[in-house]
């Protein structure tokens, strides 16, 4: 919960890069451009409030507006992009404490570790921005983008580039800079190579997707290899941040059994400092009748201690990348029409320490081009699990498209 606050309003205000402005204005800037540039965006505003006990509340009122442009100068030739502006309203001081258990907390107060950050009024970065260059079955493309992998809802094992807030998974994420190759053939058949470049080239994060759909067994297969640079750790005897090499082979499978969606997700992890583990997630899903649909979700996380309390350096990595506690959860959701207008869903995760969140959503379309999302939290259970009780998060988020 703590990764939406910030991710609505981030602490750094970031620039867009002047060259890849420049080539978008020179391109768009043609008298082609009038009949072939599309424009389009939106201006979105989130409420969050969060309330504990101990904590009392606090609340995070952030504006964002992106915008959106795209066009084809040449055949076979696309350059699509978006900029964003988040503006954060009323108080940019937030505190970590209501997202921890309290021992932890009072460990962090005893040696000195700040409980509190500040994010910056405004933040300006473009978010996505690229050149995508297609013929026959190849394409190419380069520059900021999205390098999503695997079927999973919660979270994704094979996807090293990117993160995922728990209770709004399908929420937009920022792209990365990086030349992506993909080759498709037949049916399902695909082949992708990445490589995103780093200002150092030791650190350049290289990856590789080989899936294809298996007609003996009805299934869509995957086979993924990484080698980047991993920087979602703090050492344990310092809380310094630092990267490291990390190698993985990840699998990844989907199809049906028995009438129900099946999808496996998982992968082995090699790093220079720490042990290797293995993360999977195993789900299911099954629409009714009636169109209400069900679905259920189990996480192993083989990077973290099975058992709490859990130690500091786990909490403040889970704060800072978003890096799951513990050595998983299990998921049971159930999204349904309320109306033509209005789709209600209602999640369920639980830990394998007894403690469990409790997050219900609304999607609703209040008019042609106006949508509003109103979901959140209610964590209960274990005083030291991976979800501490007491945690009451409420967001609203209200989207306007243009």
């Amino acid at each position: 919960m703590v990764s939406d606050v910030k991710r609505q309003a981030s602490g750094l205000v970031r620039h867009a890069p002047r060259g890849a402005i420049t080539l978008v204005a020179v391109v768009f800037a043609s008298p082609l451009a009038a009949q072939i540039v599309e424009y389009s965006g939106y201006v979105e505003n989130t409420l969050q409030a969060d309330y504990t006990q101990e904590a009392k509340g606090q609340v995070l009122d952030a504006s964002k507006v992106r915008f959106d442009v795209g066009g084809a100068p040449f055949r076979g030739l696309e350059i699509q992009g978006n900029v964003n502006l988040i503006v954060a309203l009323g108080a940019r001081s937030r505190r970590l404490s209501p997202y921890l258990p309290d021992a932890v907390a009072r460990e962090m107060a005893a040696i000195g570790v700040p409980d509190t950050f500040s994010v910056d009024r405004a933040r300006f970065f473009v978010d996505n921005l690229f050149v995508t260059w297609s013929t026959g079955g190849l394409r190419v493309r380069a520059g900021k983008q999205q390098l999503s992998w695997g079927p999973a809802y919660s979270f994704n094992p094979t996807d090293l580039f990117h993160r995922k807030d728990l209770l709004d998974p399908t929420y937009e994420k920022e792209g990365v800079t990086a030349l992506r190759l993909d080759y498709r053939w037949g049916l399902g058949g695909q082949a992708s190579v990445i490589a995103a470049p780093k200002k150092d080239i030791d650190r350049t994060g290289y990856a590789l997707r080989v899936g294809t759909h298996v007609n003996a067994i009805g299934y869509d297969v995957a086979l993924t290899v990484h080698r980047v640079t991993d920087s979602t750790a703090l050492r344990p005897s310092t809380l310094e941040p630092y990267t490291q090499r990390r190698h993985a082979v990840g699998v990844g499978l989907s199809g049906e059994l028995l009438g129900l969606g099946v999808w496996l997700e998982g992968n082995w992890n090699a790093l220079d400092d720490e042990a290797d583990f293995v993360r999977a997630v195993l789900g299911i899903d099954y629409t009714l009748n009636d169109g209400t649909y069900l679905l259920a979700e189990a996480l192993y996380n083989g990077r973290s201690p099975a058992d709490a309390p859990y130690p500091l350096h786990d909490w403040l990595a889970n704060v800072l990348y978003g890096e799951p506690v513990g050595s998983g959860w299990m998921l049971a959701g159930v999204r349904r029409d309320l109306s033509d207008l209005v789709l209600g869903s209602l999640y369920v995760f639980v830990a394998l320490d007894g403690s469990f969140v409790v997050n219900p959503r609304i999607d609703a379309s209040l008019a042609q081009n106006l949508d509003l999302v109103v979901f959140g939290g209610l964590t209960l259970g274990n005083a030291d699990g991976v979800f501490p009780p007491g945690l009451y998060s409420g967001i609203a988020r209200a989207t306007l498209y243009f």
